[in-house]
């Protein structure tokens, strides 16, 4: 049972580097656990109504089927029979989820307890399918207080891709005491770890792989006098030695800083003491308030630009990467039509960049590449961020209805195929009667 163990852990590497290319959806498994050595669990975010689609890989190479038939969303559990065994290659499993999908946006979780926030500022979702919480969605409660349906404390609140509870962390801190507007918003970074920014004192905070302690990345001297610190962005690991974090300053009378600012860590835990970044996007473009940034697999950024009124300043402006200050944009989203930008993210699989309209509670939807209008639905009342999974679904979180809302794209039919990070191995007894099996077999073909 031991070696069994070690080689479940050993080969993960390999497994790690070779999951195969997703295709976006709205329905997939996330949540993958090992159960024993021959089976595992996942979670269905909505149902899949279609079919869930079981398939053992030795060594990439399919050598097993089943499937499971339509399933509803919720955690499932599957266990290998041995088929299909192939003595001395690494087995992985696949799971493909389908179903007939919606023709328009529709909220896939109902409003429940554990969707249920007082002060909702933040959101981010692990699209990292060689971790344990791919999947996972991490909501800032920016206060804490009494709601509809509990009472919270302010802190990060885990949810399931299905919306079911998926724990509490603070890290060790007092975010109560660091005030209503910490934590906000959030990233999680290559290394799997959650970084969350303390508005209210504007500072960023890294939360350790098992949330139990925060570290803090940036102090007084590594900001101007007018510095604010409300979005983040975060690019390589201290592990590698090529971590970098990127801060909004969204101050809007901050004419010298006002942006996107640039802290390269490297190798350290924390940005060196008086190292005050350097500028990559602004000051001079930004006339209002910019609060949240994105950047795609080429580099090019999007930030947005918040106003209450229309005509005064785009929702969201894309950025070419380049040599900084970078104070041009490639294009702009048509600010006489839209406004209220506050939270953004982006879903390449589709070219979409989105963000949360704080004041009519609607999701806006722009081309990544022209800018264009894609369309939109309205998600609530007061959006203070937005998050896409990695199969397209949309989290938004809204502190005037208190409520965190998983929601589902009009795609139709879709599907979307799941690698496990681990591997099987069939248990001792079935290895046994494989293997006389194969024997036996033999015996009789001679």
């Amino acid at each position: 049972m031991v070696c069994k163990r070690l080689l479940l852990v050993s080969v993960a590497a390999c497994a790690l580097a070779s999951l195969p290319a997703a295709v976006y959806a709205n329905v997939y498994a996330s949540g993958l656990k090992a159960v024993g050595d021959d089976g595992l669990s996942f979670i269905l975010n909505e149902n899949a109504d279609t079919n869930v689609k079981i398939e053992v890989l030795a060594d990439g190479v399919p050598v097993y089927a089943e499937d499971l038939g339509p399933k509803a969303a919720g955690t499932h559990t599957w266990s290998w029979s041995g088929a299909g065994f192939v003595t001395g290659a690494n087995h992985t499993v696949k799971i493909t989820a389908s179903d007939d999908g919606y023709a328009g946006w529709t909220q896939i979780v109902a409003d429940n307890t554990t969707t249920s926030f007082y002060i909702p500022v933040g959101v981010s979702i692990n699209k990292n399918r060689n971790s344990p919480n791919f999947g996972k969605i991490y909501i800032s409660e920016g206060g804490g207080g009494a709601t509809a349906f509990r009472t919270t404390t302010s802190g990060i609140y885990m949810l399931n891709a299905d919306g079911s509870d998926a724990g509490f962390a603070t890290g060790g801190k007092d975010w109560a005491a660091a005030g209503n507007s910490s934590p906000f918003k959030s990233t999680i970074g290559a290394d799997d770890h959650l970084y969350v920014m303390d508005y209210s004192n504007d500072l960023a905070w890294e939360f350790s792989a098992d949330m139990s302690s925060v570290t803090q990345l940036i102090d007084g001297s590594n900001k101007t006098s007018a510095q604010w610190a409300e979005g983040i962005h975060v690019e390589g690991t201290q592990a590698q030695g090529n971590r970098k974090i990127y801060l909004v300053n969204s101050n809007y009378n901050d004419t010298a800083r006002k942006g996107l600012i640039e802290y390269n860590l490297g190798g350290n835990a924390a940005a060196t003491a008086g190292d005050t970044g350097t500028q990559i996007i602004g000051p001079s473009y930004f006339g209002y308030y910019p609060r949240d940034v994105a950047r795609d697999s080429n580099g090019d950024w999007y930030m947005n630009q918040f106003r209450s009124e229309l005509d005064e300043a785009p929702p969201v402006s894309k950025f070419a990467d380049g040599p900084p200050p970078i104070n041009t944009a490639v294009w702009e989203a048509n600010k006489a039509l839209y406004r209220g930008a506050y939270g953004i993210d982006i879903f390449e699989d589709k070219n979409w960049v989105a963000y949360g309209d704080y004041y009519a509670g609607l999701v806006q939807i722009f081309d990544m590449t022209t800018g264009a209008y894609v369309g939109g639905f309205d998600a609530g009342n007061r959006l203070r961020e937005i998050a896409f999974d990695a199969a397209g679904n949309l989290v938004t979180v809204d502190n005037s209805l208190e409520l965190a809302r998983i929601w589902s794209p009009g795609d139709g039919g879709n599907w979307y195929a799941t690698e496990s990070y681990f591997t099987i191995i069939p248990e001792p007894a079935t290895l046994v009667l494989l293997t006389l099996g194969g024997f036996l077999l033999r015996r009789r073909v001679r």
